[in-house]
């Protein structure tokens, strides 16, 4: 993809920062979270330029660089997705935001349409309720999921995940994922997944005969289905059979709507390199 020549001082376009990684497009965005921004961009239509960064870099361009607050929601305190968008971010002086959340919910003010809370506030309660059955369904599979994750990753990002993920998981990364013979084990996060899994089933599915469509709300989508598809998305870019078990439970309402979704969580935006030239400082 051809790289743009022109600056962000006159550039309309929203820019992402996404996480550099070995995937080939479309593929090449894999984080849930980042892919959460991505979808929303794509879903909306929203014109943007992009650029990978690795994993060592993401602090310094957020803290050092762009002046962005650690996360509100805890955790690593500086991660992608960030965005600039200096037509409508006055809250920073670079126009940036970060964290997925505040940045879905600025670009859903700014470019309304179409929504992503489809029913107002209604959408907004059933976000929330499908976050938190993610997180059940989010710790049964990341055992899986993120050792996996650093063998797509550049070099330096690579050895950066690795110590850093292994230190916070008080064991070597590469112990994480279960082994073949740890099949006590793999039934109980198997259990784990499958029951968050089959609630998730429940509502997409609505009352018997009451319901079209492939989304929680019908043939309209919505921030909550973003959500799922995203998380369905990072176990299929590391874990093939995991994500084919998934989908293929019940009548295969997950994977309908991860299909539907397939466009989003694949467009791309222009690439581009971010420098002092662009009005970041160094």
């Amino acid at each position: 993809m051809a790289t743009t020549t022109t600056t962000l001082d006159t550039d309309s376009r929203v820019h992402l920062f996404d996480i550099l990684s070995t995937l080939a497009p479309p593929q090449n965005s894999w984080s849930a979270h980042a892919l959460k921004i991505r979808c929303v961009l794509n879903y909306k239509r929203i014109p943007y330029t992009q650029s990978f960064i690795s994993y060592p870099d993401i602090a310094p361009l957020l803290k050092d660089r762009l002046g962005l607050p650690p996360n509100a929601s805890g955790g690593i305190p500086h991660t992608l997705p960030a965005i600039i968008h200096r037509p409508s971010v006055t809250s920073n002086p670079h126009g940036a935001v970060s964290d997925s959340l505040p940045i879905a919910l600025h670009l859903d003010s700014a470019f309304p349409d179409p929504p992503l809370f489809p029913s107002g506030h209604a959408s907004y309660a059933l976000y929330l309720a499908v976050e938190r059955i993610l997180a059940g369904f989010e710790s049964g599979y990341r055992p899986f999921i993120v050792p996996r994750v650093a063998e797509k990753l550049d070099p330096r990002g690579q050895a950066y995940f690795v110590e850093t993920r292994s230190k916070a998981l008080g064991r070597p990364l590469a112990d994480v994922r279960p082994k073949p013979h740890e099949t006590e084990r793999i039934n109980q996060l198997w259990a784990g997944i499958e029951k968050e899994a089959l609630t998730l089933i429940s509502m997409l599915k609505g009352r018997e005969g009451e319901k079209d469509g492939v989304f929680f709300e019908g043939d309209r989508p919505g921030f909550a289905d973003i959500l799922v598809a995203c998380h369905l998305a990072f176990i299929e870019r590391f874990d093939k059979e995991l994500f084919g078990r998934i989908v293929a439970l019940k009548d295969g309402e997950l994977k309908e709507l991860y299909k539907a979704a397939v466009p989003w969580l694949e467009g791309q935006g222009e690439d581009r390199q971010l420098g002092v030239e662009e009005g970041i400082p160094s």
